[in-house]
């Protein structure tokens, strides 16, 4: 009875296929160690890692998305934490707060360019500071 070629060939590939992900997982390890390294050197300088860390997952966001939508998106969430932290505050002081730094985070870094309709998630924001507004109204400033 004679061996069946392909079976050598299948086991060369699988070999392979393990000889190639052991070198990459070792890869990782020393690229995990080396970012170890980074992080206590900043550290040690007195930089927050975690800060840095947060900055190059921005930059790669930034990257990956735009700038654009990211400063939307970053907007849209400084206008929830702001609305969920002003448990003490009036409705309306934490939109009028809020509204002024999601405008600001949207558009001060073109605010020498023609302006551009709103975007979705603008048009969103707006809606609801328009709500929040009217529900102000409706109820004597009481919010």
């Amino acid at each position: 009875m004679s061996r069946d070629p392909s079976a050598d060939h299948a086991k060369s590939m699988l070999l392979d296929f393990i000889r190639r992900l052991r070198a990459l997982r070792d890869q990782r390890r020393e690229i995990n160690a080396d970012m170890r390294e980074l992080r206590s050197e900043a550290g040690d300088a007195g930089f927050s890692a975690k800060a840095i860390e947060s900055v190059v997952r921005w930059q790669e966001e930034c990257e990956d998305k735009g700038r654009a939508d990211v400063d939307e998106f970053e907007a849209l969430v400084e206008l929830y934490r702001i609305t969920v932290d002003g448990e003490g505050q009036n409705l309306a002081e934490i939109m009028d707060e809020a509204r002024d730094r999601a405008l600001l985070k949207i558009f001060a870094p073109e605010d020498q360019l023609k302006p551009k309709g709103p975007t979705k998630k603008q048009k969103a924001v707006q809606d609801a500071l328009a709500a929040a507004r009217c529900i102000q109204q409706m109820t004597g400033g009481k919010g």
